[in-house]
């Protein structure tokens, strides 16, 4: 563990029960005092393990989004810092998983150019692969059943509202809103492709 998570630990803060408990109902202001007291530790402390600042401000930004994603999961009784370190440190460990994965690819690459174009695409598709398949799981349960019906089942509309017993405008609007989600939340990996 680092010296930052020490830190954040032992922190003169105390989140007691009942702001745990506003926050697992889902009260936005007890979310706010959390993220104010402990977002610049947990940037910290990525910055300190992935020495970059995009990633660094990207995944304390996604620890909070996880928070307020789960706090219904949350244990109020145990101490959230932890909560939120372990968020940060798995983060951490897929951003660097990622990164030694392109490190090797381009190692690769400059052993055998021939094949250079394929495998950086193979790649690619496979990282937008798993980002499209996180950003699914996101999606509130009704629309991902009519989305994956729709888009890895090959169902029709009509076969889809027949199915669920629900309206194909029904259909439409929420396969609308996640393409929606889904390209917004894509743009940001796509434009890293093209830097």
């Amino acid at each position: 563990m680092s010296f930052s998570f020490y830190r954040l630990i032992n922190k003169e803060i105390h989140i007691d029960r009942n702001m745990l408990l506003r926050l697992k109902s889902g009260n936005q202001d007890a979310f706010e005092f959390i993220f104010n007291k402990y977002y610049n530790s947990i940037y910290t402390f990525v910055l300190n393990t992935l020495y970059d600042k995009l990633f660094a401000e990207d995944i304390a930004q996604s620890v909070f989004v996880i928070l307020w994603e789960q706090r219904h999961t949350i244990n109020e009784e145990k101490n959230i810092a932890n909560f939120l370190y372990t968020i940060a440190k798995n983060s951490v460990y897929r951003q660097t998983e990622r990164l030694l994965l392109k490190l090797k690819y381009e190692e690769h690459e400059k052993e055998s150019p021939i094949t250079r174009i394929d495998i950086e695409e193979d790649v690619n598709s496979r990282f937008l692969e798993d980002i499209l398949s996180e950003l699914i799981e996101k999606l509130p349960p009704a629309r991902k059943e009519i989305f994956i019906l729709s888009r890895k089942k090959h169902f029709t509309n009509r076969e889809i509202a027949q199915q669920l017993s629900i309206s194909e405008k029904t259909v439409e609007t929420q396969l609308r809103r996640s393409l929606i989600f889904l390209k917004e939340k894509m743009q940001y990996y796509l434009t890293l492709f093209l830097l």
